[in-house]
Formats: C-alpha cells, structure tokens, sequence
C-alpha cells in the first residue's frame, strides 16, 4: 500500500520556492498570491513532519532536509509533466487581447511585436482596433491603450506613453524653409487632433492651397508618403517611416502634444494578468531601445 502523498500543489509551491529562494516569486509564477505559497509549504511540511525552509527576512533557504527532498521533487513533477503532455498533449497557451487604435497599432506595434513573440512564446498575442474592439466584452481585454485627453469615467486610468508632435512631409517634397511656407503646402488634418495645427502655426498663417481631414494618423502618414501634402501626428507613429525613409521631417523638433496614451482598467481588475505585466514591461522597454526622432 502507498504511503499517503502530500497535495500536489504543496508540492508545486515547494518546488518553485526553492528554486527562486522567494515565496513572492514562486507566487509570481503560480499566480498566487504570497501568503498562499506560504500556507501551502506550512502545510507539506506538516505533513512531512520537518521543516524545509528557513524564513530569512528578504528571502527563504532550503534546511538541509529540503535540499535532500528537492531532486525527487523535480524528478517527479519533470516525469509527471511528459507524461501528461505525452498523453495529452502541450498546456493550453495563454492568450492576450490588447485592445487599442489602428494607428498605434500599424505604427509602433507591427514593426516591433515580433520581438515580445520572440521573448513570450507562451502568450498568444491579439490585436484588435476599429470596428471590431467595440464588439469585446470588457472582461475579454487584457490590455486596454486609448489615445486622448484623460481621465475616462467609470475606469482606472494611468498614463502609458505622453507624446510629442511632428510635422512630416513627402521624401520627393522641397525642404519646407519656414513655417510660412509649410503653412502654405497642401495639409493633411488628422480628426482628434484639431489643436496640433493651430498650434504650430501662427494666427495670421497663410491657409493651404488644398486641405484633407482624415480620422486616423495611420491614413496621413500613407497619404504624406504617396504625395506632396504635410502632415502633424504624433511623433512616436512617425518613427519607423521617417528612419526608412518614407516620409521627412518637415520641421526639426517635436513638441508636447495635449493628448497621451493611457492604460485603461476596470475598478474591478486593479490588477492586470502576469501576461499583460509582460506586455507592459516590454512596451516600457521598448520605449527606452528605440529612441525619438
């Protein structure tokens, strides 16, 4: 007869504590929170009868019983995992909706998503923008990026990105002398952003020759690109174009726009999921390795 075996997730948060030597990141890990890492080794090492841990103040370490028990440990849970995927076949990935514009998305997240891909294999990433993100549940987004003038009503909302504006022009276009003389060229106007003109242009600024209103930055920046019109969207959708050289800087510099990206939340969810902290974390990261125009 088999000798009574501890509960498996006891086990599970032994495991992971002793391999990171912290009960807040095996936590991290299981998706659990501290205190139930911590109940659950209490509770194997009740049953064990010895204790496998010392509680140091920042961090835990293995008594010598504990270093004893971790190898059978990990040998058992590694041959329990081939099996069950032998049988039954790969866990299940998890899956992350970030819903956002189609701009940001075709500008800053296209050229650089392969990258979170590439680190988080697990995570089947979702896009959705436009017509079809309003059709989502809320409880269906993990990740939610809205471009505007904050705070929004009835959601937690914190700054994700603050933006700078730009003004581009087409690569085959004259070099614009003066702001004069880009007040004149044929002007793209983006819908959401009717300050960013009037703010870079004077008062008494000549009107253009031709004008065309437009209701996402993504459709002035290929519009800029097919023709000899300018355009002022926020600088971060410019990047990747003006580096390959679709599109020029009609202006030198970049100045603070009114409106910024937010992360938006329920009250409900304080938290968002350890797949959307990755998310985060990268987008952070991203912001630092590729610099501003």
């Amino acid at each position: 007869m088999r000798a009574p075996l501890p509960p498996l997730v006891s086990v599970q948060a032994f495991e992971a504590a002793a391999r990171h030597e912290s009960f807040a990141a095996a936590a991290e890990e299981l998706h659990v929170s501290p205190a139930t890492i911590s109940q659950r080794v209490r509770s194997l090492e009740t049953h064990l009868g010895v204790p496998l841990f010392e509680r140091l103040p920042r961090t835990v370490r293995l008594t010598e019983l504990g270093r004893a028990y971790l190898p059978a440990v990990r040998e058992s849970l590694d041959d329990l995992a081939v099996a069950t995927t032998g049988l039954f076949g790969p866990a299940r990935r998890e899956q992350l909706t970030v819903r956002t514009q189609v701009s940001y998305a075709a500008t800053w997240l296209a050229p650089h998503v392969g990258d979170f891909q590439d680190r988080h294999p697990e995570i089947d990433l979702r896009v959705v923008c436009a017509v079809w993100s309003e059709a989502l549940d809320p409880g269906d987004v993990d990740v939610d990026i809205h471009q505007g003038r904050g705070p929004w009503a009835g959601v937690h909302s914190e700054v994700l990105h603050q933006d700078h504006a730009l003004a581009i022009r087409g690569p085959g276009d004259r070099p614009v002398e003066s702001v004069a003389d880009l007040a004149a060229r044929h002007r793209v106007q983006v819908l959401g952003f009717d300050d960013l003109w009037p703010r870079l242009l004077p008062a008494d600024a000549p009107r253009p020759s031709r004008a065309l209103t437009v209701d996402t930055s993504l459709a002035a920046l290929e519009i800029v690109a097919a023709g000899d019109a300018c355009a002022v969207i926020p600088e971060r959708f410019a990047r990747t174009a003006v580096r390959a050289g679709r599109v020029a800087l009609a202006l030198d510099g970049a100045w603070p726009a009114r409106q910024a990206h937010y992360l938006l939340r329920p009250h409900s969810e304080p938290r968002p999921s350890p797949q959307a902290r990755a998310f985060l974390a990268w987008l952070a990261e991203l912001d630092e390795r590729v610099p501003s125009l």
